[in-house]
């Protein structure tokens, strides 16, 4: 996708219990915002080297000034993240 196509569609969700696949297993949030894109994921800066989307201190209000701010110029050193989707077996 182009830039401009993911300044159209970026989204802000709450991601309070989404999980994320990490080393040994996958990592559950217990609360916060983050951007997230349909078809490719959630936002994740490449050189952050958790396995969690960006969530920003400043909660929806941050990413909301981002975005009013105009958004990012690129999307080259970000990276994407699918929610690891687990489904609960038996009663």
């Amino acid at each position: 996708m182009t830039t401009a196509e993911i300044k159209n569609t970026i989204q802000i969700v709450n991601v309070k219990g989404k999980k994320f696949t990490c080393p040994g297993g996958y990592t559950e949030i217990t609360k916060g915002f983050a951007f997230f894109v349909p078809r490719l994921g959630y936002l994740k800066f490449e050189y952050d080297e958790t396995f969690i989307p960006y969530i920003p201190v400043g909660g929806k209000k941050a990413l909301q000034e981002i975005l009013k701010a105009g958004g990012f110029t690129s999307f080259d050193e970000m990276d994407w993240l699918q929610e690891l989707k687990i489904e609960k077996v038996g009663n």
